[in-house]
């Protein structure tokens, strides 16, 4: 049996409990309102952010990471500064880096500039490759890149330098397009 003290105890706990609930439910409610007056071409500037994009089943297909991203409405343009980029594909995984980059507005046009490095990774085979350059113009919905500018590739074995080239990161294609100079390795 329980002691008039203790029921007592018991229901001055409910009440707190009920009251504490209720207080801030209130002020959830108060939080959800949107601001007035905002203006969505904000000029901003994020420091150490990280995004993180899935496809419909949840997998991570494409991972951000950069010190800096700022945006500036008047020029509809976005700047990262050292950003890093991942997409994965199936079994391929692609890891872009570089000094800078600028991201139109309707977020399909990515231009890479400064040392811009790519690494291609086979996950069922492990082969690889590496590219380097000093630009790089990306397609973001046909996963398209381009340069006009010297690029060196390195596949662990074999180098290749040329001036331009066309990138097709779908069909895993690459069009190298002038004074295209190769060291192969005997096997």
């Amino acid at each position: 049996m329980i002691s008039r003290k203790t029921r007592r105890g018991i229901t001055a706990l409910v009440l707190l409990t009920s009251v504490s609930f209720w207080a801030t439910r209130e002020q959830r409610e108060d939080d959800n309102q949107p601001v007035a007056g905002l203006d969505p071409k904000l000029n901003y500037v994020l420091r150490n952010f990280e995004l993180q994009v899935y496809d419909q089943n949840g997998n991570a297909i494409l991972n951000l990471k950069a010190p800096i991203l700022s945006n500036n409405p008047l020029l509809k343009i976005g700047t990262i500064e050292y950003p890093t980029l991942v997409l994965h594909q199936q079994d391929i995984i692609w890891n872009l880096t570089a000094d800078s980059a600028t991201i139109t507005a309707d977020k399909e046009h990515v231009e890479l500039k400064g040392n811009v490095y790519i690494h291609r990774l086979e996950l069922t085979g492990a082969n690889r490759v590496e590219f380097n350059t000093s630009e790089l113009k990306i397609e973001v919905t046909p996963q398209t890149a381009s340069t006009l500018a010297p690029v060196s590739l390195f596949d662990g074995i074999n180098h290749i330098k040329a001036v331009g080239m066309d990138l097709n990161m779908m069909n895993d294609t690459i069009i190298l397009k002038q004074q295209v100079k190769a060291i192969y390795a005997v096997n």
